[in-house]
C-alpha cells in the first residue's frame, strides 16, 4: 500500500490582510447577524470580521506565550519551540479535597482596569472580542495535573463541583470588570473535554461537575449584552444537547469529527457553528486554486444559510499558502453573498 502523501500544516499559520473590498454592511453587523442566528447577508469569517481585545493585566491564562511564565494561581507554564507555545506544569494543588486552603485567588479590585481598558483603538467595523482560556475542566488539570484532574472529577465530584463554582465566580467578576470599559461584542471561552475518539467523562459526571458552573458562567456574560463562543476541542457529541439546551452558547467552536450536519439539522436556529475549510487542501502545494473555490462552494452549500435554518456556519479561515487563502475566502464571500441572496 503507498505511502500516503506528507502535507505540511503550520502551526500557528500566517494572518494575511483583509481584501480591499467595499461591504454592503460591516463585517461586525454581518457577524453579529449570524451570533444572533439570523441569515447574515454573506458567510462571515469570524477572525477577519473581528478585532482582539487582549488586558495587559489579566494573567488568568500567562499573557507571555513565547517564554516559560506563571499565572495568576501559581501554575507554571513551561515553553516548547515545537509546540510554539508554553504548556501548564500543574504544580499549585496537591489534591482537591485541600483547593479552599492551597488555590490562590488574585484581588482583582487592586488593579486599574479602566485605564488598562484605555489602551484599545476601537474599529467600529469589527466586531470586538477576548478569549478567556482555562474554563472549569481546564482550570481543574492546569492546577493539578491532568491525570489527577481525571481521577478526582470521578472521585471527588462534591469538591471538583464546589471548586469549580468558585473559579467561575472569579471568571465572571474578571469579565465584568473588564466588561465595564470595554463593549465586548463576544467572548471565546475555552474547555477542552475530549480526545479524537470520546469524550474525557461520561455526562453523568460532566452533570455532577461542569455544567452548573458552566451555566452560571454563560447567563453572566449574556447578562452583559455579550455572546458567548464555546471552544472545546474533542468528541464531544454527547455534550451537544447540554451546550445548546442547558447552558446557551451562540457559538461552538468545534472539532469537524463531531456531527456538524446533525447540529445544524437539530439546531441551527439556537446555536452557530465555527467551520474550518480542509487544512490539508489550503496547505498542500499541489492544491489548483480551482480546487479551493470548488471546496469553498461545497461548503456553502452544505452548510450555508441557505441550507440550513439560522446563520449557516461562520468560517475560521487559515491557510500556510497566500494565494489559496484569498482565493477560498473571495470565493466563499462572493459564493455565499449570491447564494443568501436567493433565500
Amino acid at each position: 500500500m503507498p505511502d500516503k502523501k506528507s502535507i505540511t500544516i503550520p502551526v500557528a499559520p500566517k494572518m494575511w490582510k483583509p481584501p480591499d473590498r467595499v461591504y454592503p454592511i460591516t463585517p461586525r453587523d454581518n457577524l453579529m447577524r449570524a451570533l444572533n442566528h439570523r441569515k447574515p447577508v454573506w458567510m462571515p469569517n469570524l477572525y477577519a470580521s473581528s478585532q482582539l481585545y487582549q488586558s495587559a493585566i489579566a494573567r488568568d491564562s500567562p499573557i507571555e506565550r513565547d517564554r516559560d511564565a506563571e499565572d495568576w494561581f501559581g501554575v507554571k507554564y513551561k515553553y516548547s519551540a515545537a509546540q510554539a507555545s508554553n504548556t501548564p506544569q500543574g504544580n499549585a494543588l496537591s489534591e482537591i479535597t485541600k483547593w479552599e486552603e492551597e488555590v490562590h485567588w488574585e484581588d482583582l479590585s487592586r488593579y486599574d482596569w479602566e485605564a488598562d481598558d484605555k489602551r484599545l483603538v476601537r474599529d467600529e467595523s469589527l466586531a470586538l472580542y477576548m478569549r478567556m482560556s482555562n474554563g472549569p475542566f481546564e482550570r481543574l488539570h492546569m492546577i493539578e495535573g491532568f491525570e489527577q484532574a481525571l481521577m478526582d472529577i470521578i472521585l471527588e465530584p462534591e469538591a471538583v463541583h464546589a471548586f469549580m463554582m468558585r473559579l467561575v465566580d472569579f471568571k465572571i467578576e474578571l469579565f465584568n470588570r473588564i466588561r465595564d470599559h470595554v463593549p465586548l461584542d463576544y467572548i471565546i471561552a475555552a474547555d477542552d473535554w475530549g480526545t479524537m475518539r470520546a469524550p474525557f467523562f461520561s455526562t453523568k459526571t460532566f452533570e455532577q461537575t461542569i455544567l452548573e458552573p458552566t451555566v452560571r458562567f454563560v447567563k453572566a456574560v449574556h447578562d452583559r449584552g455579550t455572546k458567548f463562543i464555546a471552544h472545546c476541542c474533542g468528541k464531544i457529541d454527547p455534550f451537544v444537547p447540554y451546550m445548546v439546551e442547558e447552558i446557551g452558547f451562540d457559538v461552538l467552536e468545534i472539532q469537524s469529527f463531531n456531527d456538524i450536519p446533525g447540529i445544524l439539522k437539530k439546531y441551527g436556529d439556537r446555536v452557530t457553528v465555527e467551520y474550518g475549510a480542509n487544512a490539508k487542501l489550503t496547505n498542500d502545494p499541489d492544491t489548483t486554486q480551482a480546487q479551493i473555490r470548488s471546496h469553498a462552494r461545497e461548503i456553502v452549500d452544505n452548510f450555508g444559510a441557505q441550507a440550513v435554518a439560522g446563520s449557516g456556519v461562520v468560517m475560521h479561515m487559515s491557510s500556510g499558502r497566500e494565494d489559496l487563502y484569498y482565493a477560498l475566502e473571495e470565493e466563499l464571500y462572493e459564493y455565499s453573498k449570491t447564494r443568501y441572496a436567493e433565500v
